[in-house]
């Protein structure tokens, strides 16, 4: 008989499933409480558990045949998925035309992170999510951010094909995954949807993407883009629909417009932030007349990069930290530092003085002493001005949003943390560092990755499309560059 090794807050506990369960059913036999909203029909995707060596997957049609090892998500991590699945909106299940290109018709929705790739597989005949899997953006060894790798394409030969054939050969890895776990053929995959922002979309495409990065920040298209999967060679039918989704500007894209469509409207929400913090920190300030967007320049400090012993939010990386310990993603032994954990160490810094408040630090602070092979991982003077960076010019973004819609943080009804990030980030120690708005302490919801939600939605149904164009009418960008409410405001929310 197969054994399931369980996997959560630091315990290891081994179970044996009985012939023909789904792992939903063995969790919860065996007193795990696993979120479940559609009861196990696979149509919610909100029961995901991570299967080391296979990615995340909805437990409930996932069958367990032989040895495998699980982490189940902390609370949290739980309740984010709740929280998620209670703000977005609800659309008719309608995949389209496409779906008459097969008897037995799937779909894959993307999302294009400048560091992290998220694929979902999807029966367009159920709805039912059958895999999750995450991977890092393969283009990262080009630069960890969208300006290193413009330079990259732009001045260097050939290095524009090279970028997008980094990114179309992992979306093939993940289309032949995909195959086979569905036991189907590739001409049963017959739409895939994509989000990710204006660069990582221009990429993909081929597309010069040199403009997004020159005064006035004109991007070749922003509009939404419909292919066939032959035009991209993509491992799918070769009419398969490949719907790009739209972007506002140069540097609010398709994952940002995706990610506030996805969210429900809500009487009790009117006015609320949407913040997106990764490589940039994309925010949007929603009223029912008009959304204002901007785009900071953040840098990837919060994903990792740009800090010595920074990493992604991959397993093996402190997520968390606090004056008690650590806790590492995946219960594996520490590598490094992810955003949410350099958040923490950062915040544990400032309240117990061992950083000044304009960021001094007399030395390198050690978070996991070395031991023999392996070095200590640690936290110095750059990584602190990195994160000093990052946050001011988020929250300098913040108040100029504010004023162009010239209200107050008391006008506000919520924040909506978005991203991948968000999952894991700390809303007191986030605070703590001036990241996050203390007013939005009490009001502040983490929606997990809406740009995967997002492009889940557009693959489920063309009725999503309007949503997304309303979301398009409404936008307004603003230009943080040339902006001298930004440029003071930056400066004076440097300090910690």
């Amino acid at each position: 008989m197969p054994e399931i090794k369980i996997l959560q807050k630091k315990q290891v506990v081994t179970i044996v499933p009985g012939e023909g369960n789904t792992l939903l059913k063995v969790l919860q036999e065996n007193g795990f409480d696993i979120y479940s909203l559609c009861g196990g029909n696979g149509t919610c995707g909100k029961c995901m558990v991570y299967v080391k060596g296979v990615g995340e997957v909805t437990s409930c049609i996932y069958q367990v045949t032989g040895d495998i090892e699980i982490v189940l998500p902390e609370k949290r991590e739980a309740n984010i998925l709740v929280g998620q699945h209670e703000h977005t909106v609800l659309v008719p299940f309608n995949p389209g035309a496409s779906t008459d290109l097969s008897y037995f018709p799937h779909g894959v929705a993307v999302d294009i992170g400048t560091t992290t790739l998220v694929f979902y597989l999807v029966n367009l005949i159920t709805g039912a999510i059958i895999e999750t899997r995450a991977a890092v953006n393969p283009q990262t060894k080009y630069g960890a951010d969208v300006i290193s790798r413009i330079n990259y394409a732009a001045t260097t030969s050939g290095g524009l094909k090279a970028l997008q054939k980094e990114i179309l050969d992992a979306i093939n890895y993940q289309l032949d995954h995909f195959v086979e776990v569905a036991e189907i053929t590739a001409n049963e995959v017959v739409k895939i949807s994509i989000a990710g922002n204006t660069t990582m979309l221009h990429l993909l495409l081929g597309i010069d993407p040199l403009p997004i990065a020159l005064a006035p920040f004109t991007p070749a298209f922003v509009d939404q883009q419909i292919l066939k999967g032959r035009e991209l060679n993509l491992y799918c039918h070769p009419e398969a629909e490949i719907k790009i989704l739209p972007s506002i500007a140069a540097y609010v894209g398709a994952d940002i417009v995706a990610g506030i469509a996805s969210i429900k409207p809500l009487a009790e929400y009117q006015r609320f932030l949407f913040m997106d913090i990764g490589t940039n920190g994309e925010l949007a300030l929603v009223t029912p007349e008009k959304i204002w967007c901007c785009a900071t320049a953040a840098g990837p400090a919060f994903e990792g990069a740009n800090i010595s012993c920074g990493m992604s939010a991959v397993e093996g990386a402190i997520s968390v930290f606090n004056a008690d310990g650590y806790s590492v993603i995946g219960s594996a032994a520490p590598v490094g530092l992810c955003g949410s954990g350099l958040i923490d160490v950062v915040a544990h810094l400032v309240e117990n003085k061992l950083v000044q408040s304009d960021g001094l630090l007399s030395e390198d602070f050690v978070i996991v002493p070395g031991t023999s092979g392996k070095n200590s991982i640690v936290l110095t003077q750059q990584d602190i001005r990195e994160v000093q960076l990052a946050k001011s010019a988020i929250m300098a973004g913040v108040k100029v949003l504010l004023k162009k819609a010239s209200l107050t943080f008391d006008d506000l009804d919520a924040l909506f943390l978005a991203g991948g990030f968000g999952n894991y980030i700390d809303l007191a120690s986030a605070i703590k560092i001036g990241m996050l708005p203390k007013e939005m302490e009490h009001k502040t919801i983490s929606l997990g990755n809406t740009s995967g939600t997002g492009a889940l939605l557009a693959l489920k149904s063309v009725q999503f499309d309007q949503i997304i164009q309303d979301i398009r009418n409404r936008s307004c960008y603003v230009e943080l560059s040339d902006n001298e409410d930004f440029v003071l405001d930056y400066v004076m929310n440097m300090d910690f």
